[in-house]
């Protein structure tokens, strides 16, 4: 929500804030109060408190700043706000970074503090193209020479070696942290490297030159990444066809604006328990699986457990009556 320095809020427009049991609202009021630590109290700041006093909400916001201001005499100001519910507040918690991507406002994190149904951290994958398979072979063929009588034993053998064996020789994708969109690049970067650096100066030396610098570093990365983004977008649109595919087309669509796609392992629910990480849904499918795969499992065929029990083992030597299991066989 944005509120205009020019416009004073007015208490009969917010009235369907009264309206949400849970509400998280952030933006710029232009409004200022010593309840969230501003220094001097106007008509929004007056306004947004008798609000928040009626509706039973509260602000996150500390005391820290997190606008700076290069025409007024006060450089920094508390101006963005983040309001939520007294239900959640204990919940929501808010973090103000040092990130500003060329705007005056601070870049403002606001965490809702529940249960988390999916994990996203970053998952690798085994680079099966870039092996070395002999290598792999070998450490192998060294390693898995002889088992347990257990079977249990046997197969925590071959799961630890033939692990070593993989992350040895077989590669795994790494977390890729830089911009992926189709118009970065050089050029681009030196651009907001130097707008970094001017703001850095214009905060410690807050001189009318360091303003001057920054004011300029400003307008110089808007203007190449506006050129950039123009002159890539234009370049695909002229290398469409009529045969392009439109999977394709709204994949780059995707790239444009930046997103990346997040790979996560979906959530479980078992006898109402939702798991909350990927070690607990490990667990709970192990249990799954467990509870199929036993001996006389609920619903299960007994006639095919019958008909296992009375199997007969083949001994597959070569001793003469097994001889023809050996003889070679085409297929007509």
């Amino acid at each position: 929500m944005y509120n205009p320095p020019s416009c004073f809020l007015d208490i009969n427009n917010l009235e369907f804030l009264s309206r949400m049991n849970r509400l998280i609202l952030c933006g710029d009021f232009n409004a200022h109060h010593g309840m969230w630590g501003s220094s001097q109290n106007n008509t929004n700041g007056r306004v947004l408190v008798s609000l928040l006093d009626n509706h039973d909400h509260v602000t996150l916001n500390s005391s820290s700043l997190t606008h700076f201001s290069l025409t007024s005499h006060r450089l920094w100001s508390l101006l963005d706000l983040t309001i939520v519910s007294n239900s959640i507040a204990s919940n929501c918690s808010t973090k103000i970074t040092n990130n500003f991507l060329g705007s005056d406002h601070s870049i403002i994190h606001t965490t809702v503090n529940g249960v988390h149904l999916q994990e996203t951290q970053f998952l690798p994958k085994w680079n099966f193209s870039k092996a070395d398979w002999p290598k792999f072979a070998e450490m192998c063929d060294r390693t898995l020479l002889s088992f347990s009588p257990t079977l249990e034993h046997s197969y925590q053998l071959f799961e630890t070696y033939g692990l070593e064996a993989s992350k040895e020789f077989i590669p795994q994708t790494k977390r890729y942290t830089k911009i992926l969109v189709p118009w970065w690049n050089k050029e681009c970067e030196q651009a907001i490297k130097n707008r970094k650096h001017a703001f850095t100066r214009m905060k410690r030396t807050r001189s009318p030159v360091a303003i001057i610098i920054f004011k300029r570093c400003r307008a110089k990365a808007r203007q190449i990444i506006l050129e950039l983004k123009l002159s890539s977008w234009h370049n695909y649109c002229n290398s469409l066809k009529s045969n392009s595919l439109l999977t394709q087309f709204w994949r780059t669509i995707k790239k444009f604006s930046g997103q990346r796609s997040c790979y996560h392992i979906p959530s479980l629910q078992q006898n109402g328990i939702i798991a909350k990480s990927n070690q607990h849904k490990a667990n709970m499918l192990a249990q799954k699986f467990h509870s199929v795969s036993k001996t006389n499992p609920p619903g299960s065929n007994t006639s095919f457990q019958n008909l296992c029990s009375e199997a007969q083992l083949v001994n597959l030597s070569t001793s003469p009556q097994n001889s023809h299991l050996n003889s070679c066989f085409l297929l007509s």
